[in-house]
């Protein structure tokens, strides 16, 4: 089998999942650059990971390499478009980190230039291949619920709060948190329910993350970080790989700008929410709630499905899945938990492994672009709603 030849744009975050699989997959991909305009942190994953990729600030050189394959978008979400689209210019294949865009309108932009291409686009919607949302997927379709009426999704997030010291908290960069977090849920649950929306209303606040007259804008140079439960040390190791990784990519960061990474979470500049919920009404007539709360004491996500035989629940943490059956109410339990291994619960190594079989038989990936722009419509139209209090209506949107 020979590796497929991939480079990277964006050393961030998301980055350092794909360069684990990597460097634990040889045999089946081979990294052979990786771009950042802030090259030390390139620099630092590459080492760290022994990839022997090189190393570059600009892609531009990139596109026409007949040594690299595909191109894998790891960027800010603000900046996607100009990457995935010289990506699909050059009939390199794609691996789209979400959110696709920031707007419908980018969206559009990227599927004009997809629509002219040969290459594969994958969109990376990791919560496909979560094993707990994986096996709900699995039951709907086999039919064992009957008739979706109501999906419930509930995301606590206690990490969400790292966003307000993060380029997240800004919309003209993120789109807001309906955008760059929610995209993820609205994608799954329009998945399941297998149906187009008609109507859209949310509600969202910002109810804790407020300004402190006391704090400093850093964390560091604060006088009550003593006392303060948010108080972030960027010079304290953290023992998770991935949290460890993620605070040394920090601190090759610019330490006193707007994004300096312990900036304050209650003083920073902001324009997004920490709690929010969103209702979606389908043309078939199924109903979905979705809440984020990123002031939860501990990170899960909880869904639950009603159909007309049967009911599903699922939760991210216990890594288990209930299955009742309507009417009889047996009962059947999917323990999920051996399957829970790698970052994201195990969803970043598979949607990794799709990708690569995807790309090497030609096949069409579990999520495209056009299921990247619906979710993307969603999130826009929740968006719109918790601005206004109105309704959206999605037949001018879809």
């Amino acid at each position: 089998m020979t590796p497929m030849r991939v480079a990277i744009i964006g050393a961030g975050l998301r980055t350092v999942a794909f360069c684990k699989y990597i460097a634990e997959n040889p045999q089946k991909i081979k990294l052979m650059a990786m771009v950042d305009i802030n090259q030390e942190k390139a620099k630092f994953l590459d080492k760290k990971y022994q990839l022997n990729a090189e190393i570059c600030a600009n892609y531009d050189r990139l596109m026409d390499r007949d040594d690299i394959d595909a191109i894998m978008v790891a960027t800010p979400d603000y900046a996607h478009v100009a990457p995935t689209i010289a990506a699909l210019k050059a009939n390199k294949d794609v691996f789209l980190e979400k959110p696709e865009a920031t707007t419908v309108e980018d969206c559009d932009a990227i599927i004009a230039v997809a629509e002219r291409s040969l290459s594969i686009c994958y969109l990376g919607f990791n919560l496909r291949h979560s094993p707990v949302h994986e096996k709900i997927h699995h039951l709907i379709t086999e039919g064992k619920l009957g008739k979706i009426t109501t999906i419930e999704a509930n995301e606590c997030y206690y990490g969400g709060k790292t966003y307000f010291r993060r380029w997240n908290r800004l919309r003209k960069y993120s789109g807001g948190l309906w955008v760059t977090k929610a995209c993820h849920d609205f994608d799954f649950i329009t998945w399941i329910a297998g149906g187009k929306p008609n109507s859209v209303f949310a509600t969202a606040s910002l109810s804790h993350y407020k300004p402190i007259p006391d704090a400093g804008p850093r964390c560091r140079d604060c006088v009550i970080k003593g006392t303060c439960p948010d108080f972030f040390d960027v010079n304290k190791p953290v023992d998770h790989w991935y949290e460890e990784a993620w605070r040394q990519l920090e601190l090759r960061m610019d330490q006193r700008g707007p994004m300096s990474p312990d900036i304050c979470l209650y003083n920073s500049e902001k324009d997004t929410f920490d709690n929010g919920i969103a209702l979606i009404e389908y043309d078939n007539d199924v109903r979905a709630t979705y809440t984020v709360n990123i002031l939860a004491a501990r990170s899960t996500r909880h869904i639950q499905v009603i159909g007309t035989d049967g009911t599903v629940e699922g939760d991210t943490e216990q890594n288990i899945v209930h299955f009742t059956q309507r009417h009889t109410e047996k009962r059947l339990t999917y323990d999920l938990r051996d399957e829970n291994t790698g970052s994201h619960g195990g969803a970043d190594e598979k949607i990794l492994h799709d990708f690569f079989r995807v790309c090497q038989n030609r096949e069409s990936p579990r999520s495209g672009l056009l299921d990247g722009r619906l979710a993307v419509v969603i999130a826009s139209a929740a968006t719109q709603s918790s601005d206004t209090g109105k309704v959206i209506k999605m037949s001018q949107k879809l």
